[in-house]
């Protein structure tokens, strides 16, 4: 179910969801991820996609970089 709340925001954030094209979803991801953070990080609720896209912005070799690339890549085959 669906509900339409109106929120303060500031300015940069509001930047931010000018590029996303469904701020609506945008702002559900963030506000989950956002509990699963506060509540405590249990990584078996995570999303394994998220964890491997955010691991590969971090400063890891290049060979892990290519691994989760393919992994990423052979995923979305799926």
């Amino acid at each position: 179910m669906k509900s339409l709340k109106t929120y303060n925001m500031d300015q940069d954030c509001i930047a931010i969801l000018a590029r996303e094209r469904n701020k609506s979803q945008y702002i559900c991801r963030a506000v989950r991820q956002m509990q699963i953070l506060e509540d405590e990080l249990d990584l078996d609720l995570v999303d394994t996609r998220i964890l491997l896209i955010n691991l590969k912005h971090r400063k890891i070799s290049n060979a892990l970089k290519l691994l989760i690339k393919h992994e990423l890549s052979t995923s979305d085959e799926s």
